[in-house]
């Protein structure tokens, strides 16, 4: 979050989030190992993810001289997500709806 006045709002919403967040477990999400208030600053730490986001794979790889995803590759890491946004959706005991799905925020160890 950018730095400057935080409303008590927003840190009641991201306090809410924290609140969530440190209880999802489930195979294919990332979990949050930590986070901050200090002053004006919100930081999130989730695990390590060595091989960075699905994007990087999708549309960078030549440029990072990464192997081309294949087709079965892509499939099975749609249902790891599609897996991951059921749970949350259906069968954490509090409906999560994740707003930001995008292959920039789907992050990859190195078993994808």
């Amino acid at each position: 979050m950018k730095s400057g006045a935080i409303s008590n709002k927003t840190l009641v919403a991201f306090e809410s989030e924290i609140s969530v967040l440190t209880k999802i477990r489930h195979r294919y999400l990332v979990s949050l190992l930590g986070y901050s208030t200090e002053g004006l600053e919100r930081i999130l730490v989730y695990e390590y993810m060595p091989q960075g986001a699905l994007s990087r794979h999708l549309f960078h790889w030549k440029n990072l001289k990464l192997e081309p995803l294949s087709w079965k590759r892509r499939l099975n890491i749609a249902l790891d997500v599609a897996s991951g946004m059921e749970y949350l959706h259906t069968f954490y005991h509090q409906s999560f709806i994740y707003p930001d799905l995008k292959s920039s925020n789907i992050l990859l160890n190195d078993d994808f």
